[in-house]
């Protein structure tokens, strides 16, 4: 005969409604409570119908993730998907299911709201790239449990994590400095990227300690630097000892330029990327990298929205994730 949650009660002194509530991680039942319980009912092998589970707590079992998978975001942010496998591991712990949902910008307010009003997913996980004024407005109002990955590049009261890429740049220019490097140049895309921006600042913090500075390129697309840029910045009388790139692809296609010139990795000029993924690890010379634990952002996600769910006052705004130098050939 199967176990039942008043086979647990029985067993633990308590009653079916404590029983309920400690194996849904209620706050209002104590620690020790908790693990009382989970204990007796793991030993008695009792394991709770998912969709009773649901209906007594309200609930869906779901947490939404909405971001905008446009074609080919597997190969230009890989990020994405080592922050949802983080989500995904924490939630599948706690019996919750991860839904993805892909929407534009502009699609994202609209859409967002109706989840909110239909209660048809209990939290969002919002990705900052589709955060608009409008849809912070919505986020700011609602009493529902959300956060977005990612800081806003606006000023706004909705709940955020995100990783400390100021820090990220102070690592990377502390890092080059204690190698013995002093000319630097750092290598980005559009002038108003504000990740990057964001590291250039740590960049330029870590230099100012030295009364150094650092030289920063600008181009239009992300992934690719006009060749005449690069020519002018490696020209031997003044070329920097160093290239910090701000993502795999730049620091890819500065390493073909540099070789197309006769110039060696590290003896003539040193070269270090921002995120480990794709390449830095497969060139050759293989790329030093500033790497964040992306994986572990989700699980801080997943373990801030479920919190959320209980607690629904809870707010952050904060930094989580340290970044760490992966060293490699080219320094």
């Amino acid at each position: 005969m199967a176990v039942t949650i008043y086979d647990v009660a029985k067993e633990a002194g308590v009653s079916i409604g404590t029983v309920s509530k400690a194996l849904n991680d209620s706050y209002t039942i104590p620690d020790q409570t908790k693990e009382m319980i989970r204990e007796i009912a793991d030993r008695l092998g009792y394991r709770p119908n998912a969709r009773a589970k649901n209906f007594a707590r309200q609930a869906t079992g779901t947490v939404l993730f909405i971001t905008d998978f446009y074609q080919n975001i597997a190969f230009e942010n890989p990020h994405m998907f080592e922050i949802i496998s983080g989500i995904t591991t924490y939630l599948d712990d706690k019996d919750y299911a991860l839904t993805l949902k892909p929407l534009s910008k502009q699609a994202a307010p609209m859409y967002i709201r109706d989840i909110i009003q239909q209660r048809s997913a209990d939290a969002l996980i919002i990705h900052a790239h589709i955060l608009s004024t409008e849809l912070a407005a919505i986020l700011s109002r609602v009493d529902f449990p959300y956060l977005v990955i990612g800081k806003p590049g606006f000023r706004c009261n909705v709940c955020w994590i995100d990783v400390n890429h100021e820090q990220a740049g102070q690592l990377a220019a502390n890092y080059l400095l204690d190698k013995g490097y002093r000319r630097m140049a750092l290598i980005m895309g559009q002038e108003d990227d504000a990740l990057s921006q964001s590291r250039l600042t740590g960049i330029k913090q870590a230099m100012a300690e030295e009364e150094l500075t650092v030289e920063v390129v600008c181009n239009e697309s992300p992934y690719a630097l006009d060749d005449a840029a690069l020519d002018n910045l490696l020209i031997p009388q003044s070329r920097p000892e160093v290239l910090l790139c701000s993502n795999n692809h730049l620091a890819l296609h500065c390493l073909q330029h540099i070789r197309r010139l006769g110039l060696k990795i590290p003896e003539d000029i040193a070269l270090l990327t921002f995120d480990n993924y794709p390449f830095s690890m497969l060139t050759d010379p293989t790329i030093t990298a500033v790497e964040v634990d992306m994986h572990d952002m989700g699980v801080n996600a997943a373990r801030f929205v479920l919190q959320r769910i209980r607690k629904p006052n809870l707010q952050t705004q904060s930094y989580c994730t340290s970044p760490c130098i992966l060293e490699r050939e080219s320094t």
